[in-house]
């Protein structure tokens, strides 16, 4: 797409599948949308009207993205997160980010920790019954968007009471990382354990981090087309931060030793279980990955202890100054 042979006049449609957003085209693509206005519409293969994830296109700057509304699914209750904003009206104004010729959503150098958010889920009250049986709910939270990484984090079942749950408090707080909050989304979704432990939808509510305010909330839930459910709810706790210069880059360390322990940990697996590659590494191979392993777990316990005076620290300031 050319930005240069644009007709502000007109509207340009594009198939899901023929969105140039490869790493060549993606920057061409942007500064056409700066100018003229682009449609997206799901591929006739789609016969089961099956939905395609409006998120990566929202970030290339395409202004309307066509889902199919009869489907009740994730990209559709996140289509309905974003237009909550600015009053439901229908319209929303996109990031100033997008709008700048530097923006280049495939760069991951430049992706930078803006905000931490902890999340706790306390509690629950009049979850939709699934059939007659009594209601065995969890809770999932969710957080996505651009930069990302996918973090999710599961509360404990809580065991035939969809009435009231409580869930207990988890032994250390669940921090999420976001980098870019204009496009970035909370989503809460309550399933129920059946009698095989496999999960059952009840109810969902999904965010754009823009709307996440700190404090004890009543979260009202939706069903699957995000229509409230009388008096269903989730008693959560949040607490937004926002990440300075030193925290920013302690985030970045931790996020770049979670790799490397991911790796490793997969490496010394890998080791353990195929003989071969046994043979043909160096016998102190083995010793190697441990020794790397226990120095990054040490590592990531000093960042952890200097996050928590941190937050300590901040604590105590805002208290002074209050």
């Amino acid at each position: 797409v050319s930005s240069e042979r644009y007709d502000y006049k007109e509207i340009r449609s594009f198939m899901e599948n023929k969105v140039p957003l490869r790493d060549s085209k993606v920057r061409d693509f942007l500064r056409y949308n700066r100018k003229a206005l682009s449609r997206i519409y799901p591929k006739g293969q789609r016969v089961d009207s099956a939905n395609y994830d409006p998120l990566p296109l929202w970030i290339c700057g395409c202004h309307m993205v066509a889902l199919n509304f009869q489907t009740a699914d994730k990209f559709m209750q996140v289509n309905n997160a974003l237009f909550s904003l600015n009053g439901g009206t229908g319209y929303v104004l996109q990031p100033e980010m997008m709008r700048s010729d530097g923006f280049n959503p495939k760069m991951q150098q430049d992706k930078k920790v803006q905000y931490t958010v902890t999340i706790r889920v306390i509690a629950a009250r009049h979850l939709p019954k699934p059939g007659r049986s009594l209601t065995s709910p969890f809770v999932e939270i969710e957080v996505f968007g651009l930069y990302a990484e996918d973090s999710k984090f599961k509360t404990t079942v809580c065991q035939d009471n969809g009435l009231n749950p409580v869930w207990p408090a988890p032994p250390v707080p669940v921090e999420f990382l976001v980098c870019e909050p204009e496009l970035t989304f909370v989503r809460f979704v309550v399933n129920e354990e059946d009698m095989f432990s496999d999960p059952n939808f009840l109810a969902q509510a999904t965010f754009p981090f823009k709307g996440i305010r700190s404090g004890y909330r009543s979260v009202p839930l939706k069903n699957g087309y995000s229509e409230d459910i009388e008096l269903a709810s989730l008693l959560v706790y949040i607490d937004v931060q926002k990440v300075g210069k030193a925290e920013e880059e302690l985030y970045s360390s931790s996020s770049q030793l979670r790799k490397r322990q991911a790796e490793l940990s997969n490496e010394l697996f890998l080791y353990d279980t195929h003989s071969n590659l046994q043979h043909a590494s160096p016998a102190h191979r083995r010793n190697d990955i441990i020794q790397e392993l226990s120095s990054t777990e040490s590592q990531l316990l000093k960042i952890q202890e200097t996050k928590e005076k941190m937050k300590e620290k901040k604590i105590c300031n805002s208290k002074f100054y209050s």
